[in-house]
């Protein structure tokens, strides 16, 4: 999700003279040239993942120019897709030294914080570069800012912080799923329904916008909604895992349905245990378990067992979603 460094944004860079060489090469003629023609080839090398000949041509950059601070943060960003976080902090500090009004390299560094989950540094020098009149990607920080907030389960602040990002950029295409499905995890569906729509307006319907607006539908209890995004799904994305998943979703729903209609016909009460948030009468059912796969959420699979979010965090004694790994198994209802 970070566009923390792209490789087009790096040798856009490198016509902009950020900083000089220290000491003068006796080799060349112009060692800040050759500096900057040795990270181009760093840099190419680094797309194709041969890391070997971008840190050798990385390092060459950087003898010819030893304080030329895009060389150092092309070094950091080696470093981060090596996973050396250590030393591509290192880097980090070193531009942040030799550059220290570049927005671009302050953002990249609180998008490196963040992922590190060092959060109160990160939205330092996100605010940094959004406060830089002469930064052109605004809007990428405040998404950055808002991952950040997400990633800490500050969920109003990241929906702001996307809003904020529209504001600059109001066709950003990301920004705007990512505040759709923050907009349905809160169960504002008719926000959510409407930036589905602008984003679809910017790209068209995709299986991922698709498969959104079928959740909305369904968490709203409008089954037969759901069945026409379902059948949208099946007759555009017909071998697309979402369809297979929204397929599944919805026959969980209809069955849990049927269940809740029966108890229901029966005059069953039920008394809330505020111990385990069960019916009291239920304290001896069958726990039905879910292991948790890549890109599942709490939310997801609230919508697919038809509980509540609140139900299944309470269940399983989370506080807080954004740290559950892959692979935990996970109580979401009973039999």
């Amino acid at each position: 999700m970070w566009k923390i460094i792209s490789v087009f944004i790096l040798m856009s860079m490198l016509s902009g003279c950020i900083s000089t060489q220290s000491e003068p090469s006796t080799s060349v003629t112009d060692p800040l040239a050759a500096a900057k023609n040795r990270l181009a080839l760093g840099l190419t090398y680094l797309k194709s993942k041969n890391y070997q000949s971008a840190k050798l041509n990385i390092d060459k950059a950087l003898d010819f120019a030893p304080r030329y601070a895009d060389a150092h943060y092309g070094l950091a960003y080696y470093y981060q897709q090596v996973g050396e976080d250590n030393l591509a902090e290192e880097s980090y500090l070193i531009v942040l030294n030799l550059d220290n009004d570049n927005a671009e390299i302050a953002n990249s560094y609180g998008a490196f914080l963040c992922a590190q989950k060092r959060y109160e540094e990160a939205e330092v020098y996100f605010k940094l570069a959004i406060d830089d009149q002469r930064y052109l990607a605004t809007a990428q920080s405040y998404e950055n800012l808002a991952i950040c907030s997400q990633s800490q389960g500050d969920i109003p602040a990241a929906i702001g912080y996307l809003n904020k990002a529209l504001n600059f950029e109001p066709s950003r295409q990301q920004s705007l799923y990512l505040l759709a499905e923050l907009y349905a995890s809160q169960n504002q569906h008719e926000k959510a329904q409407a930036t589905i729509n602008s984003y679809e307006r910017v790209v068209g319907p995709r299986p991922d916008s698709v498969f959104l607006s079928f959740d909305i539908s369904l968490s709203q209890g409008n089954v037969e909604k759901a069945r026409d995004w379902l059948n949208v799904l099946l007759s555009r994305y017909p071998q697309h895992p979402n369809t297979s998943l929204a397929q599944q979703q919805l026959e969980v729903y209809e069955v849990q349905s049927a269940k809740q209609a029966t108890l229901s016909s029966q005059s069953t009460v039920l008394d809330s245990d505020p111990k385990n948030n069960l019916p009291s009468q239920n304290n001896n059912a069958t726990p039905l378990i879910h292991r948790l796969a890549q890109g599942e959420t709490l939310y997801r699979l609230s919508r697919l067992y038809n509980v509540s979010v609140s139900d299944i965090m309470a269940w399983n004694n989370i506080a807080q979603t954004h740290r559950l790994s892959v692979g935990i198994t996970l109580i979401v209802g009973y039999n």
